[in-house]
């Protein structure tokens, strides 16, 4: 379903999520066979933070929803209009039972740099018409108000490109950098507990060249046990950020929001790093075995041991880095994340 299909983008989708997936569909079907339109998706009212997009070839159309949202349920109008519903993070927990053939479950993915500037200008003010987003100022999806959709835009222009992330650095051998946000709901929350825990670990382990912390939104309550040279209250641009990642001994990785698969997880695994991580709450396509892909922890006690554990064990951690990158070349990069959803589509018809 290739050779001669076209691909039509829902101009609504939220572009800073869906970036990842577009890249995917030039790759897969060629950019110039891409392009946006409104056409396909009347009959699609509940888009809410969602990609999607058609295949049409000859007088067949199959319609796909890429679902990148941190929840585990599904948007049952997207449900019913999609021919695929590919999702990031899928709960076995809360999907119904007997969840027909339509469901993909997806790796997750992060924000990349797609055009040049001149040309995510263009996109911009196409899609922006297109859309009609002058006349969603009060829309309830805030992606779909305009300052919110010219900012999803905008922020492309300081992401990198996916060749980027995908060049393999060689880490430097006692540095380890690890930087994020300290989420409003405070200490109580599994999220920020762990990565309390691993950045006083790393902090106050004197083998290790620490440098990063947590960044603190307006009005949060800082935690008192992190050193105040630990709290940083501006964002580190993602080209610093992305560099430092890459110089990074290992990383650490547990589920955010909603427990979601986050944005770092994919990096990580693109940039081919040593991961250590908690236990992933959602399901994934093909799973990551610890000792071959990740190095998994079941609480804040193995903490320590597995910081130490890759401190000093050569051989695994450049184990857990090559693996890592195969996985991602195997199942994450966004040609093999489209081509998952065109198998499927090929087996259902």
């Amino acid at each position: 379903m290739r050779k001669n299909a076209k691909v039509f983008i829902d101009p609504r989708s939220t572009i800073n999520y869906s970036s990842f997936y577009i890249k995917g569909l030039y790759d897969v079907f060629g950019k110039k066979n891409v392009r946006f339109s409104e056409k396909y998706f009347k009959t699609l009212t509940e888009i809410d933070m969602l990609m999607a997009f058609v295949v049409v070839e000859r007088d067949i159309t199959k319609k796909i929803i890429i679902d990148y949202r941190d929840q585990s349920d599904v948007i049952s109008n997207a449900w019913l209009w999609a021919d695929i519903y590919a999702k990031i993070n899928v709960n076995k927990n809360t999907l119904p039972d007997n969840v027909p053939d339509k469901l993909v479950c997806i790796p997750p993915s992060f924000a990349i740099k797609l055009w040049n500037p001149y040309e995510l200008i263009c996109n911009l003010f196409g899609n922006f018409v297109k859309a009609g987003i002058i006349k969603r100022s009060k829309d309830r999806n805030i992606h779909l108000q305009p300052v919110r959709w010219i900012r999803n835009y905008l922020s492309l222009l300081k992401r990198q490109k996916l060749e980027y992330y995908e060049q393999v650095n060689n880490h430097t051998d006692n540095y380890v950098f690890f930087a994020s946000t300290f989420w409003h709901e405070g200490m109580k929350m599994k999220t920020n507990i762990f990565r309390k825990h691993y950045i006083l670990s790393c902090y106050n382990n004197p083998k290790i060249d620490y440098e990063g912390g947590f960044f603190i939104n307006k009005g949060v309550p800082c935690p008192d046990d992190i050193p105040p040279k630990l709290l940083f209250y501006k964002f580190i641009p993602n080209s610093v950020y992305t560099e430092k990642i890459k110089k990074s001994r290992f990383v650490f990785n547990t589920p955010a929001v909603l427990n979601c698969h986050g944005w770092k997880l994919g990096e990580f695994l693109c940039m081919g790093k040593a991961i250590i991580s908690t236990p992933l709450a959602n399901e994934l396509s093909e799973p990551l075995i610890h000792g071959r892909h990740i190095y998994l922890i079941d609480d804040i006690e193995d903490m320590d041991t597995a910081i130490n554990i890759l401190l000093n064990d050569d051989e695994l951690l450049f184990r857990l880095e090559k693996n890592a990158k195969d996985y991602y070349n195997k199942f994450v990069a966004p040609a093999k994340v489209i081509e998952q959803i065109i198998n499927k589509i090929s087996h259902l018809a």
